[in-house]
């Protein structure tokens, strides 16, 4: 379904970014090899862990809370980080940028905001 929004989009705009939250973001990992894609941005998005295989041809942006209960976090930006991913880790945990969780951290989510601002900026 993304792929072909993706398709119908791409010659609207000049560039093209998909941002994901949680399975949003593992989505967004997974279109990343699109051709209309020229970005990826993803917020703990830890179902990422089973899609290694995969690196995007885009760049791509990952924010990561201080520990998730499923997986070891600075395991996986180990792994992500050896595949040139842009990773963070940020005090808080899963949902720590949305305003409506119990989870949301209001330092870590201004920063996170003020690094995919600059990534998308710069890309």
């Amino acid at each position: 379904m993304i792929h072909s929004l993706l398709s119908e989009v791409k010659d609207n705009y000049s560039k093209v970014f998909i941002v994901g939250f949680s399975v949003g973001a593992t989505i967004a990992w997974l279109c990343s090899n699109h051709e209309s894609i020229n970005g990826v941005v993803g917020y703990y998005g830890s179902r990422i862990r089973d899609y290694l295989d995969l690196v995007p041809p885009c760049p791509t942006l990952l924010f990561f809370p201080q520990e998730e209960k499923s997986f070891d976090v600075d395991s996986l930006i180990t792994i992500l980080e050896g595949k040139s991913i842009n990773t963070y880790k940020f005090n808080g945990l899963h949902g720590f940028s949305n305003p409506f969780s119990s989870n949301y951290h209001l330092e870590s989510s201004r920063k996170a905001y003020a690094i995919m601002n600059e990534f998308l900026k710069n890309h």
